[in-house]
């Protein structure tokens, strides 16, 4: 019984620390773009129900849907681990992935963006 719980704990620890990686995720993409108001509002959103299903499905798969509060515990805890030891790294690594699928992006709307100044153009001397 008492390993049982212990092996519960720490999956939960490690489920915050992931909860962690996903706050990150919408903190580095909210600090890439010029995130407006209600965008803000909608990935808040999207990011608590995420948060919601994760805790609710860990729980069913970890300790038959039972929430106890060593659970909610560990989740924090895990969450404040990652925030401290790992969320400066994992932040820098979205931000380099972020950057590179903008620039492939980029890439790939180069020549959308070469034909639209040439109907542009066009249209100006029409």
């Amino acid at each position: 019984m008492m390993a049982e719980q212990v092996y519960i704990f720490f999956t939960s620890v490690v489920i915050g620390a992931i909860m962690g990686v996903i706050f990150d995720f919408f903190r580095a993409l909210r600090r890439k773009g010029n995130t407006k108001n209600i965008l803000v509002y909608i990935q808040d959103i999207i990011f608590w129900l995420i948060i919601a299903i994760i805790i609710i499905v860990s729980s069913f798969i970890i300790n038959n849907g039972e929430l106890r509060g060593y659970m909610l515990l560990g989740y924090i805890l895990g969450a404040i681990i990652y925030m401290l030891v790992f969320s400066k790294y994992i932040k820098l690594l979205f931000g380099i992935v972020f950057d590179f699928i903008e620039k492939i992006f980029g890439y790939l709307m180069l020549p959308f963006e070469k034909i639209a100044r040439k109907l542009e153009k066009n249209n100006k001397n029409a």
